[in-house]
């Protein structure tokens, strides 16, 4: 499995759902407005660095989104005017594919950053909700991606909130970068071990993959197949403390 930031902290969230998506690989609804409203004002930001027309780019990132009904021409205009990007203000959407140690058998990390220029990197949130930059540690992983890449021994790491066109920028020194980076090779390895676990020992499902309750359940499509394997589980349970007496 090739892993990335939303991966690993959706495992960190909940291993349940990490296994419902990523193992068992039920798909999740893509089409929510709150997704296709990113997808368009990122892709419209793009394409005005890359030279293209503020109301052309705008068409575009509509078009990304497959003109969601949900999702309006005028709020995606106000979102990218607060990004106030420019024609070749830097380098967009920069891939990158990582091994995370140098084990032959090391687990890689892939993702893209939405924005490089020179030692700094900003990734454009639509949220609602702000949050510092170190609260988690996608940003960290992207610096220690970008010093992969380039080589910068410091990076200045930046959250960029359109809705308030504020920022949570950090630099990113060499300690930075290691600590985010071993917080996911970390978890890549506990994931895989614990894969390989459950083909071993499928009963053990709920052990190494189980629920954790939080009011990240609210929006999360596979509440009701959890709480009904829950409650299977208990029932089955249940019989064998019977069966037992």
């Amino acid at each position: 499995m090739i892993f990335s930031y939303s991966r690993l902290k959706l495992y960190e969230t909940c291993p349940r759902r990490f296994y419902y998506k990523y193992v068992l690989g039920i798909p999740e609804n893509t089409s929510t407005s709150f997704l296709a409203l990113g997808k368009a004002v990122h892709k419209a930001i793009e394409s005005i660095i890359k030279g293209i027309s503020f109301e052309e780019a705008i068409i575009e990132g509509y078009s990304e989104c497959d003109f969601h009904p949900d999702v309006s021409i005028e709020e995606i205009s106000k979102l990218v005017k607060n990004a106030s990007a420019t024609k070749n203000m830097g380098e967009t959407e920069i891939y990158f594919r990582l091994p995370l140690s140098n084990s032959p058998n090391a687990p890689e990390i892939q993702g893209y950053i939405d924005l490089v220029k020179g030692n700094r990197l900003e990734d454009w949130k639509t949220n609602w909700k702000m949050y510092d930059v170190n609260d988690n540690h996608q940003i960290g992983l992207y610096a220690w991606a970008l010093h992969q890449l380039k080589g910068y021994d410091l990076i200045e790491g930046s959250l960029s909130f359109l809705r308030y066109k504020k920022e949570s920028k950090y630099f990113f020194s060499e300690v930075d970068m290691e600590n985010a980076k071993q917080w996911a090779l970390n978890l890549a390895n506990e994931i895989n071990f614990k894969l390989q676990m459950l083909d071993i020992f499928p009963e053990k499902l709920d052990e190494l993959f189980p629920d954790i309750p939080s009011s990240s359940c609210e929006y999360c499509p596979f509440v009701l197949r959890c709480y009904k394997d829950n409650v299977r589980e208990e029932d089955i349970n249940g019989s064998r403390n019977t069966s037992s007496c």
